[in-house]
């Protein structure tokens, strides 16, 4: 039986011992890639339960720390003060890269912008471009949506697009990617940031080329671009487990990097790790 929790959590098996449940805790980017993988496995090994919860890669993070989850799932490298509580508690870090994203840059359908650098990226979520104009758009000010800080997006963005510089005050913070799209595809002015599985796609929506810097043409967050890593933006989506994965853990894991499992994460719309 599959079963998709939305809290409870569920204690770690010692390492190497056999389990008949599996829970996945963390990232809103991977939770629907993790709810199919869940839903494929039963075919796979239907004696094995998975439980997937997102919350984002922080809450994962923090679940896998504190021995509650099986794997956290992220969209960001842990931190070296995580790994270093986790070890601390008994839990050596272990990241397996399980599909290939880009984070893409949304914007309201209506508006005519293409392309962004990634400096004006920055001064827009700083708060230093507040008007489309600025970028060469409209006369519209700009309204400015971002994940939480527990998404692993967020710290992904900040840390990379940001330069871990302050965000702006008139940004607005949601708790899902899924919301972020919502907003902006309401909004004119809107522009958000996400997975790009979660954006391909939606209505009233455009996404936007991306320049690592001004003078160089933007690239869009293809398969082909993040491949190459000719997209600026780009990353590994991960999971995490106590040291290497042993028993039932690791041949789920096996399953979601074989060519079935990463079908499935083309399918849902980010990009094979193979």
């Amino acid at each position: 039986m599959i079963t998709i929790a939305l809290a409870a959590a569920i204690a770690v098996a010692p390492i190497g011992a056999p389990v008949k449940s599996i829970s996945i805790k963390g990232s809103d980017t991977l939770l629907i890639l993790n709810q199919r993988w869940a839903e494929a496995y039963e075919s796979v090994d239907p004696n094995v339960s998975v439980a997937v919860t997102g919350g984002g890669s922080s809450i994962g993070i923090n679940a896998f720390i504190n021995g509650v989850a099986d794997i956290a799932a992220s969209s960001r490298p842990m931190k070296k003060s995580e790994i270093d509580k986790a070890r601390s508690r008994g839990s050596l870090s272990n990241a397996i890269p399980v599909a290939l994203d880009g984070l893409a840059i949304l914007v309201n359908g209506a508006n005519p912008v293409k392309s962004l650098t990634m400096q004006q990226l920055a001064a827009i979520y700083t708060g230093r471009v507040k008007n489309w104009k600025q970028v060469g758009g409209p006369d519209l000010g700009i309204v400015v949506f971002s994940r939480d800080s527990n998404s692993g997006t967020y710290g992904f963005f900040q840390e990379n697009v940001l330069r871990n510089t302050a965000w702006g005050g008139a940004t607005r913070f949601l708790p899902s990617t899924s919301e972020e799209a919502r907003e902006v595809a309401r909004t004119k002015g809107g522009i958000a940031y996400g997975g790009v599985a979660y954006f391909k796609n939606k209505a009233n929506t455009n996404i936007v080329a991306v320049a690592p810097r001004a003078g160089v043409a933007g690239v869009m967050p293809t398969e082909d671009m993040v491949r190459s890593k000719k997209y600026p933006i780009w990353r590994y989506l991960y999971y995490y487990t106590n040291g290497k994965p042993k028993g039932d853990i690791a041949k789920f894991i096996r399953f979601c990097l074989s060519a079935e499992g990463q079908k499935i994460v083309e399918r849902v719309g980010y990009y094979s790790v193979k």
